[in-house]
């Protein structure tokens, strides 16, 4: 029996076979790697599915081939500030010398960190955990990042799905003033615009707040990169390539993915498995309930009247700004929704005055899981 191997994948991240480029990645690696760039800093954003954890995973794997970086993935959700001296208290030369590992430390002292290399590197550590008062996280990374520069060795900070933490806060605001020291340090993250977005919220009724957000100045200015809807003469030509179609149904299977990239894994990997007595038009149940699971985590996060607008949009049902506002309760707040909606990648806005949707069949699932 001859088993096909699927070359479609919906694992978050990995980019499979027919992987299209948008060229993020590459443009990421190239800057961060040439001495005439002055960029250290990349946000990769997009809709849920859009391809960003991909991007993202290229510029890590590339990079963490080559001999002169130093490549360092963060739990969103971990103590970052920490987890990044352990790492690099891992490498050979933070002490000089190989030797066998052994961990010695004070459990009641608070700010002890484990720092797992050799028996030079752990006496020092004791000494932290005994006398706090000449222990301070961000001299002990400033040294490493220091030792390592010194090394010809360039650090890279990644985190995947980035969302404001206290911990987040913290370990940006420790790189930011590494970057105005000069040092060889790089951040590259990826995540929703909105949870990029919160690093930056202010309130007049929280000093701290608003000191935090300067302190992440840098963040703010650095790159930002939006994953967009894939060419469609690209996944033509891939439907072509992977599931032996003809160019008119390649063209088809296109039009039901409008060019998100979840869409169109998750059809291809529908169409590769298929029977030979089901036609397209069979697919698109299980087409639908898959996509409607990303759905229902999109719909809960926008506000009221985001989703108003929405409706509004699908109600008029061409896309004009006139049809759109004639189906809403406030048409003089259409540009502000419009522009929110934007930068949460709903829609795209590539001619004056007209919209398009960014999501397959989301007018489905709203009318069939969102009617109020």
């Amino acid at each position: 029996m001859n088993v096909r191997i699927d070359p479609f994948t919906l694992t978050p991240g990995v980019a499979g076979k027919p992987y299209i480029d948008c060229g993020i990645a590459d443009e990421i690696i190239t800057n961060f790697k040439s001495s005439e760039s002055s960029k250290y800093v990349y946000k990769i954003t997009g809709l849920r599915g859009s391809g960003k954890s991909v991007e993202y995973g290229k510029v890590l794997q590339a990079l963490e081939k080559d001999k002169n970086w130093l490549v360092y993935p963060l739990a969103a959700e971990g103590s970052g500030v920490t987890a990044l001296i352990s790492y690099l208290s891992q490498e050979d030369f933070i002490n000089e010398q190989k030797t066998e590992t052994s961990v010695k430390t004070n459990a009641t002292a608070e700010g002890g960190i484990p720092i797992i290399s050799g028996k030079g590197s752990i006496e020092i550590t004791k000494t932290y955990a005994e006398n706090n008062n000449f222990y301070d996280k961000e001299a002990v990374l400033a040294s490493m990042i220091a030792k390592a520069n010194k090394k010809n060795l360039n650090v890279l900070v990644m985190i995947d799905d980035i969302s404001r933490t206290d911990s987040t806060v913290e370990l940006l605001s420790i790189l930011g003033t590494m970057f105005n020291r000069g040092k060889r340090v790089y951040l590259v993250v990826s995540g929703l615009s909105k949870n990029i977005e919160e690093f930056f919220t202010t309130s007049r009724n929280n000093p701290s707040n608003q000191a935090i957000s300067k302190s992440l100045s840098f963040f703010r200015r650095g790159d930002t990169r939006e994953v967009k809807p894939l060419d469609k003469f690209d996944i033509a030509n891939n439907y072509e390539k992977y599931l032996g179609v003809d160019a008119a149904e390649a063209k088809k299977l296109y039009d039901m993915t409008l060019g998100y990239a979840y869409a169109y894994q998750v059809l291809g990997s529908l169409y590769f498995n298929k029977k030979e007595t089901e036609t397209l038009e069979d697919l698109i149940p299980d087409y639908e309930r898959t996509l409607f699971k990303s759905y229902n985590l999109d719909w809960p996060e926008l506000t009221d009247k985001e989703q108003e607008f929405i409706r509004s949009f699908y109600k008029g049902k061409t896309g004009k700004a006139k049809d759109t506002k004639a189906n809403m309760s406030n048409p003089d707040t259409y540009n502000m929704y419009r522009d929110r909606l934007i930068e949460k990648h709903f829609f795209s806005a590539n001619q004056r005055g007209y919209l398009e949707a960014r999501l397959p069949r989301f007018d489905r699932f709203i009318e069939i899981w969102c009617n109020d």
